[in-house]
């Protein structure tokens, strides 16, 4: 049986169905899943189930995208596999690990006042994070980077981390509370989510339109039994990347807003019902007055007769 670190393109081999375990996906897995446990051991924290759940969550939907066998046939064998990881790493694995730290853990592990909080919260600003999960998306997905990484194993891990930092930096202020974190709210928020999805569009665009492979990795790879030339493969990559991709992200934008709403209709229904306490308050006492006045005794003003001597 072979072992590698990660998945990667080799030239020319010709696809097996041989199980061919990656270690630095069991590592990456067990480090996340086990610092995030040790850290609520040591601060002496339960473990909340819900934000477990979906940290958890997070961590396996990166290692089935990152194992085989779909991690070695996105990097060596077809693109539509290659862009379904990416999207799998953006908006599912992401999301999931950003919403999954409590407040308290980020506090512990990224203090305000320390040098790592300080480049967090650079890093965090909406207008920055959108930038440069932008321009990972781009720089990564241009021929010259495909072509040139994946085909080593340092080189496609060096990827696959740039894409989930990036994902991971982009959707921290669309989904943290914290407004010393950079949170941001509608409709700021969704126009963020909502500019991305506009912009996701030119890569996956070139991917669809192109007459001609772009990618030298999956045009020379040995074929599949699945009847895909590389032009077709390329196609139903940019067509995934725009249509599941993008509907992935207007799913979660529309989650987003109606849970905004719903908090707007609570904060409203809240508010009314304090007023209306208040004025239901304020009858009572002025009929506590008015049966107050209604109860004492009028009082006589009769002249004093003098007394007789």
């Amino acid at each position: 049986m072979n072992v590698a670190w990660w998945c990667s393109s080799t030239p020319g081999q010709i696809w097996t169905w041989r199980y061919t375990p990656f270690l630095g996906v069991w590592v990456v897995a067990a480090t996340f899943i086990g610092g995030y446990v040790l850290a609520h051991r040591r601060a002496g924290e339960p473990l909340d189930r819900r934000l477990t759940r979906r940290f958890v969550a997070g961590v396996v939907a990166l290692m089935v995208v990152s194992e085989w066998p779909i991690g070695q046939l996105g990097v060596g064998y077809l693109a539509t596999v290659g862009i379904a990881r990416y999207v799998v790493y953006t908006f599912v694995a992401a999301p999931l690990l950003v919403a999954g730290l409590p407040t308290w853990l980020v506090d512990r592990w990224f203090p305000l006042a320390s040098r790592r909080g300080r480049l967090l919260s650079v890093l965090t600003r909406w207008p920055i994070a959108l930038l440069l999960f932008n321009l990972v998306l781009f720089a990564t997905h241009v021929p010259v980077t495909i072509d040139t990484l994946k085909v080593t194993q340092v080189g496609s891990f060096a990827v696959d981390v740039l894409h989930l930092s990036a994902a991971v930096l982009w959707w921290w202020p669309a989904i943290r509370r914290e407004p010393e974190r950079n949170a941001i709210h509608e409709p700021i928020r969704a126009f963020y989510l909502f500019a991305t999805s506009v912009l996701m569009f030119v890569p996956a665009a070139f991917l669809t339109f192109s007459p001609l492979p772009l990618y030298g990795l999956y045009e020379l790879a040995p074929p599949l039994w699945l009847g895909f030339d590389p032009v077709m493969d390329q196609q139903a990559a940019g067509i995934m990347m725009n249509v599941i991709g993008g509907l992935v992200l207007w799913g979660i934008i529309a989650t987003l807003f109606l849970r905004w709403a719903k908090e707007q209709t609570d904060d409203d229904e809240q508010v009314r019902r304090a007023r209306d306490a208040r004025v239901l308050e304020r009858m009572a006492a002025l009929a506590d007055e008015e049966r107050s006045a209604t109860a004492r005794p009028e009082s006589t003003d009769q002249p004093t007769r003098p007394a007789r001597p």
